[in-house]
């Protein structure tokens, strides 16, 4: 009788511990993700699909969608292969697949409330009033190859209006290959005032394969008169002969405030008295046209 009894206990803890690992891995086999886990990927993935879609970086394309879910995987201590495998059963399994969109549809909508109450944008006084101008009157995509007859791609700007208080911001796409062999890749923008002075900013850019968004802003903090923006949408220390670069959807935006502009210009007049001879000298020769670049040589790069 005991024995039957010790039996009988043994059965019930095994199948009470059968019951809690079921309920435990809400019946997944082993190495498939929980659901909450799951959502939580999933709504990374979707609202990287839609930050890439508006800056314009994928094109539906999935190769160019991979290396950002290879990241997401990787923040997650996950592989592909089993994130992939967990995919594959929740779609065998529609009822624990439609739970786990019940998540990420929560979590979306949460996250589209909170930008529509202006959580991580908040309403900034000093914005209101402020007009914006598209300075760049060039073309707006340079592709470099092997065959290109030059390793860097300098940039003017010339322009009446350009005024102390001014914000300039400068928006790029870059795409440099892993192939390129160039060195120390690198964009830099540049305010130049009609006295010699310069204010520029720097930054490093990479040959990593990946699309990357570049944007710089920069303000006109002295009171001096402004003769031009210039700089380097790319440039390189050296040049190892292997070139391949894309630069595209450039925009350099004039941020300024029109109801500013005459007590500005008092400002920058009683500060600079000197009265500068203003060139504004095409970049491009006659017989060309505006979005050409003319090279040092002479010889002229032509966008896309």
């Amino acid at each position: 009788m005991f024995n039957q009894q010790n039996k009988f206990i043994i059965q019930v803890i095994i199948l009470l511990g059968f019951i809690f690992l079921l309920s435990a891995c809400d019946g997944r086999p082993k190495g498939v993700l929980s659901q909450s886990k799951m959502a939580d990927i999933l709504v990374e993935m979707h609202k990287t699909d839609a930050s890439l879609a508006e800056k314009g970086l994928t094109n539906g394309q999935y190769s160019n969608k991979a290396p950002y879910y290879n990241f997401i995987l990787k923040k997650y201590g996950i592989s592909q292969a089993q994130f992939d495998s967990s995919l594959v059963w929740y779609t065998i399994n529609p009822q624990r697949f439609e739970n786990v969109y019940d998540n990420v549809i929560s979590q979306l909508t949460d996250s589209q409330n909170d930008i529509d109450k202006g959580k991580f944008h908040t309403i900034d006084s000093t914005e209101i009033g402020k007009a914006r101008f598209d300075l760049w009157n060039k073309g707006t995509k340079y592709t470099f190859t092997k065959d290109s007859v030059r390793t860097r791609l300098d940039f003017e700007i010339k322009n009446d209006n350009l005024l102390f208080g001014d914000r300039y911001i400068l928006k790029m796409l870059l795409f440099i290959a892993h192939e390129d062999s160039c060195k120390n890749h690198h964009i830099v923008l540049r305010i130049n005032y009609f006295n010699g002075k310069t204010d520029s900013v720097y930054q490093v850019a990479h040959n990593d394969g990946l699309t990357r968004r570049y944007t710089f802003r920069m303000p006109a903090h002295r009171k001096l008169k402004i003769k031009s923006i210039t700089g380097q949408l790319l440039g390189s220390s050296a040049y190892k002969g292997i070139f391949h670069a894309t630069v595209d959807s450039i925009k350099l935006i004039r941020e300024f405030k029109p109801a500013n502009r005459d007590s500005l210009q008092k400002i920058v007049q009683k500060a600079d008295t000197t009265n500068y001879k203003r060139t504004l000298k095409s970049d491009f020769p006659k017989g060309t046209k505006p979005e050409m670049k003319i090279l040092k040589n002479g010889q002229v790069l032509k966008p896309v």
